[in-house]
Parts: structure tokens; C-alpha cells; sequence
């Protein structure tokens, strides 16, 4: 199998996947996905997944158009391939931090394991894996604007993941790129620098918008179920407000697991 998969989401989205869960199956998610979007003058590529492979050739494939990475946070498997490209954009609170080196060494001992090196590609070497710190060209703020000439960006901060996680929305088009803020598997919000009721506060923002149609997030399948996002807020906020029960789990990450079906949502313990 080929590391990337790109499918059309629209006729000027594409979303670029990586098979995340083929490698560490413990996180629960399947891919790690970058959505390319493209407009009249300029593309944005937003997030640049693990960094495992070329992912400018696989912009270069579909777009001659100049592009920009924007990431939606500063967390390894959103930003591996930042280095890539010339130009990159973060929210101002995690500029420093996308700056830094990530520890991987959890990543390196499941990418050795035969599973994952049946997908891996050819001479990929786990041992020398890393994300290299890469420095942003525009530092973001709510409310800021992206134009990319006809089609416009939207920068909403939505921390809770992280402090500076950021969602983009293609307001013209009803699309809503969330990162790891909105997705159909484990939400994690029990991670250092995460905050469970900035993340509450985040999805019942997401969950307002109008006119979104499509949810096309970090991780797993784009979801076009309307009223998804108002079911994800109620599921959050009955987390946090304890009115359901939870698994601690320490396996992989420590945290208190709320079960909804499909979707969990990770606090901290």
C-alpha cells in the first residue's frame, strides 16, 4: 500500500491520509488526515500530518498553487511535515512550542513492530524518525482571516486539546476543519497543556456556527451528519459534568475514558 491516500472531498478540498492506526493502534484512531484547500491564487494545506513520506509532492500532485501550512495545533502527527514548506501558520500560543523537539520515542518503538512495518514505506527507518521544529512565517489570532483568493479562512481559536488548538472555517462552503477538537473516535483532553473545560467551552462554540455542513477533522472520516456537533457538545458536557461513568485507563494515556458509542471523550484523571 502507498503511505498517503488523497480523495476528493469537494472540488476544491482534498484530504491527504496517513494510515495512523496501522502503526499505534492503541491511540484508537485510524488516520491522521490534512486537508488541502484550494482557492483562487493560493492553496492552504491545514495540518501536515506525521511527517512519514513526501507530503509536498502530494500537494504538487494536485496544485501548482503556492501553499501554506496551517496547523491546528503544534502536537507531532499535525505538523510531522511543517519542514517541508516554506510557509506556516499557527495560533500565537503555540508558535514557541511548535519551535521545540517532540519527545517520540513511544512512536519509534510501535513504528519497529512487524504490523507496522508492512505499511511503513520502503526503507523508512523508525530509529531516525523525528519531527524537525520548524518555525511559523504568520502567528494567528481569533478571528483572523486566511484569503486565498475567492475562498476565504476563518482562524477560531478552540483551546481544550491544547492551549492554542485552532479550528478553520470555510464559512462560503459550510466547512469546518477541527483538528482534534471534533472527530468521530477518542477526544483527548487529558493531556499536559490540555484544559477539559476550555474543550467544553471549545465544541459548544463549534456547535453555534450555522451553515456548517461538513466537519472534516484530524483524525478519521469527514462527517456530514447535520447536528453532529450539537450531539458532541451534549456528550462532552455530560462528561464533564460527571453524569455519566468513566474508565480510568493507564495504558497508553492516563485519563478518564467516557464511553458514547463510536465517540469517548478522555479527561484527566
Amino acid at each position: 500500500m502507498t503511505w498517503h491516500t488523497i480523495a476528493c472531498v469537494t472540488d476544491h478540498i482534498y484530504c491527504i491520509s496517513e494510515p495512523f492506526g496501522a502503526v499505534e493502534p492503541r491511540v484508537g484512531v485510524e488516520t491522521a488526515n490534512m486537508f488541502l484547500v484550494l482557492g483562487q491564487e493560493r492553496a492552504a494545506l491545514i495540518d501536515s500530518g506525521m511527517g512519514i513520506g513526501d507530503a509536498r509532492s502530494c500537494v504538487q500532485e494536485i496544485t501548482p498553487l503556492p501553499c501554506t501550512v496551517l496547523n491546528t495545533h503544534y502536537h507531532w502527527d499535525h505538523c510531522g511535515a511543517n519542514a517541508q514548506f516554506d510557509r506556516i501558520g499557527i495560533h500565537e500560543v503555540e508558535a514557541d512550542l511548535l519551535a521545540k523537539e517532540q519527545n517520540l520515542g513511544w512512536m519509534r518503538r510501535a513504528m519497529r513492530s512487524p504490523a507496522a512495518r508492512t505499511v511503513l514505506p520502503p526503507g523508512f527507518d523508525p530509529d531516525a524518525y523525528r519531527v524537525r521544529p520548524t518555525r511559523a512565517t504568520r502567528v494567528l489570532q481569533d478571528g483572523d482571516l486566511v484569503d486565498l483568493g475567492g475562498r476565504v479562512l476563518q482562524v477560531l481559536h478552540t483551546p481544550g486539546h491544547s492551549p492554542g488548538h485552532v479550528t478553520y472555517l470555510d464559512q462560503e462552503g459550510g466547512t469546518l476543519f477541527t483538528g482534534d477538537t471534533a472527530y468521530l473516535g477518542p477526544l483527548f483532553a487529558c493531556f499536559p497543556g490540555s484544559d477539559h473545560l476550555a474543550f467544553l467551552d471549545s465544541v459548544k462554540r463549534l456547535a453555534a456556527l450555522p451553515g456548517v455542513t461538513a466537519v472534516c477533522p484530524g483524525h478519521n472520516d469527514v462527517i456530514t451528519e447535520q447536528g453532529w456537533l450539537g450531539e458532541l457538545a451534549e456528550c462532552v458536557e455530560a462528561a464533564v459534568a460527571g453524569k455519566v461513568s468513566g474508565q480510568l485507563r493507564t495504558d497508553l494515556f492516563r485519563g478518564w475514558e467516557y464511553r458514547f458509542g463510536e465517540l469517548s471523550v478522555w479527561l484527566p484523571e
